[in-house]
């Protein structure tokens, strides 16, 4: 299928011409807006020849095509009118949502990047209640002594994360958000709540909150804070504006904070907790199992985020959650079975290595995603197996009232966090009720069976029944066994193009790089704004939003470097290009120079993925994660 028919036929499934209200492209996905998201045929755009993926994110419709991408934008461009196009990295308008949505929508933007602080927290009270269980701790030690405070730091002070983070999300000064935190955990305030006198302030009466470890107050006062401080940005004179700014937020949001927002949201919270603990109490059971049968279904539509303040809540208050995180526990060995099912049965080769992979990655790091999008929802049948493994092992750990004790995505070498000394038979019926998720999932997969997409070429029934069905659904027909040898005697280094610390994949919160649709690589985090080349080669495609580059080595590696999430949107603002496509580069050679101050400052994540995108060609590519490097450093090792 040449180009012009890939655009007529991508139009034509996402619902015509007429259902296009604007498109974009960025560096390796089209960007539709659409009047009517309902029209759009998902499956049979997943199936064209040339379409690497789909998915819907950020109010748009995102069909991604690779390196090739402005050649397809360009056709498809020519069959639409021309004001339905936009330049590369103009504003899009959002799809509109309801309330519960936005809701989602903030409460994950907002939660999600403080979950690694508070994993690490959850993790370092799971490993002193260990000590102590084992004896090697006294509560009376010095040690423990230190290391409880250690660990009860990143929940006390949550607050000041959570307006880092709501910062980010509704646009306004993060150091203002922060300063208002810093208000609400003051040690003056703190004092005057401690001595439960009553207090006033403007002739009001004020609510004295503790509001160390709380979710729902600081979300609504940094939100609220967005209409105040653009307020302030219209009425403050230029001349006096950087101060006069600031001074107007503060004192209006400082007497709202204390006096309305905080205490209303405190209750708010307080009341979650309750209603969490008399579930946990009295339907356990039944809410457990609800709720792990049908998690993965929440996570496919992130509604999963909506929990999150509830877990964190619970932990604080209780010092364990038995209800949101332990549904995770069975939701994602059941998952973890599925996949690892799937691989024995499924006679297509490509299924067989998302499977295992995605059921590694879901059984070691409680990462479901890639299970959930690449197997079980995609073969349809492993999803029904999977849920009723949930709903089973979710009513065991009902039964027997499990408690995970930190804020972390269960799996294996996190089951630690069901450790307590205070419920010592909490972590044998933590791996029963894994156990029980696990191989349920993994027969009832092999009972019920699936229909394979493709076994080496041919669609099929049933797995293992092939039919004489000739389509492959690849972009090109060549099997991957032929690619591979060419490149498979030696071993081809790509070099880290930034200086940061180096992260898995799965830390970027865009579902087309996490999942690995465009090949596999490597995640960086920088800390100073310059990418440089990783390789000697040339300059293949470069953005004219500046954001993203791809360069192709000497020996033929596709090394594609896409600095931040979604900057797209940024329209170039921060970014400097320093070359131009068809530049021959070397390793070290400046690509480009960005702001990450600006970009942050911007409401945008700054990590980096390098991804190789012609990974098929390579037996394996293999990067070096979890470590600061600079430029020159062996970041990824193509085989």
């Amino acid at each position: 299928m040449d180009r012009s028919q890939l655009a007529e036929r991508i139009l034509h499934h996402v619902g015509g011409k007429q259902n296009v209200a604007s498109l974009i492209h960025c560096m390796t996905r089209l960007r539709f807006t659409l009047k009517d998201y309902d029209k759009v045929n998902a499956a049979e755009i997943k199936r064209l020849p040339g379409v690497i993926g789909a998915t819907e994110n950020g109010g748009q419709y995102q069909i991604i095509i690779g390196n090739d991408v402005p050649k397809v934008y360009a056709e498809v461009a020519k069959l639409l009118p021309a004001q339905t196009t936009a330049p590369e990295g103009n504003e899009e308008p959002k799809k509109k949502m309801n309330l519960f949505l936005r809701m989602v929508n903030v409460l994950s933007s907002t939660m999600a990047p403080i979950v690694p602080a508070l994993a690490g927290a959850g993790i370092m009270k799971v490993l002193v209640s260990l000590l102590v269980l084992t004896g090697v701790l006294k509560p009376e030690d010095q040690v423990y002594y230190f290391l409880s405070f250690f660990a009860d730091a990143v929940f006390f002070f949550l607050p000041f994360m959570l307006a880092l983070s709501s910062a980010n999300k509704f646009k306004v000064n993060p150091y203002l958000a922060l300063a208002v935190a810093g208000i609400m955990l003051h040690p003056k305030w703190t004092e005057l709540v401690a001595n439960k006198e009553p207090v006033s302030l403007l002739g009001i009466p004020v609510t004295l909150v503790n509001y160390s470890s709380t979710v729902i107050p600081i979300i609504i006062v940094v939100w609220l804070m967005s209409y105040v401080e653009r307020f302030a940005e219209k009425v403050s004179p230029g001349v006096i504006k950087v101060f006069f700014k600031p001074l107007i937020v503060i004192l209006v949001m400082a007497p709202v904070a204390l006096l309305a927002v905080g205490p209303l949201g405190y209750h708010l919270g307080n009341g979650l907790a309750v209603g969490i603990y008399f579930i946990q109490e009295k339907i356990g059971w039944l809410a457990l199992a609800i709720l792990s049968g049908f998690k993965p279904l929440l996570v496919m539509t992130g509604m999963h985020w909506a929990f999150t303040p509830a877990i964190i809540t619970s932990i604080a208050t209780y010092g364990y959650d038995g209800l949101m995180a332990v549904s995770s526990l069975s939701a994602i060995f059941s998952l973890t079975g599925a996949c690892f099912a799937v691989a024995i049965r499924t006679k297509d080769k490509s299924m067989r290595q998302i499977a295992i992979s995605s059921g590694t990655t879901s059984l070691l790091s409680g990462v479901t995603e890639p299970a959930i999008y690449g197997v079980v929802f995609r073969l349809k049948r492993p999803m029904i197996a999977s849920i009723i493994a949930g709903l089973i092992s979710g009513v065991f750990a009902g039964i027997v009232k499990l408690k995970i004790f930190a804020m972390v995505s269960p799996s294996l070498l996190k089951l630690p966090s069901f450790v307590s000394d205070q419920f010592p038979s909490n972590f044998l019926n933590a791996i029963i009720t894994a156990s029980i998720a696990l191989v349920l999932s993994f027969v009832l997969t092999l009972l019920i069976g699936f229909k394979d997409e493709n076994v080496d070429g041919d669609s099929s029934n049933k797995a293992g029944t092939p039919n004489d069905s000739n389509h492959s659904s690849g972009v090109n027909n060549q099997p991957v066994e032929a690619a591979t040898a060419v490149h498979a005697k030696k071993q081809l280094p790509i070099f880290s193009p930034l200086q940061g610390k180096a992260v898995h994949l799965s830390n970027v919160d865009d579902k087309i790089f996490s999942d690995e649709l465009m090949g596999k690589g490597i995640a960086i985090i920088p800390e100073e704004g310059i990418l440089v080349s990783p390789v000697n080669g040339t300059v293949t495609t470069l953005t004219k939003s500046k954001h993203a580059i791809s360069v192709t080595s000497d020996e033929g590696v596709e090394v594609l470097m896409h600095i931040g999430v979604d900057t797209v949107r940024l329209k170039g603002q921060f970014y400097d290009n320093l070359v131009q496509a068809g530049d021959k580069v070397k390793v070290g050679d400046p690509l480009i120079q960005f702001s990450i101050e600006e970009i942050q400052a911007a409401g945008f994540d700054i990590i980096t993925p390098v991804i190789i995108t012609n990974t098929s060609d390579y037996l394996d590519v293999i990067g070096n994660e979890n470590q600061q490097i600079r430029p020159g450093d062996e970041l990824i090792s193509v085989l």
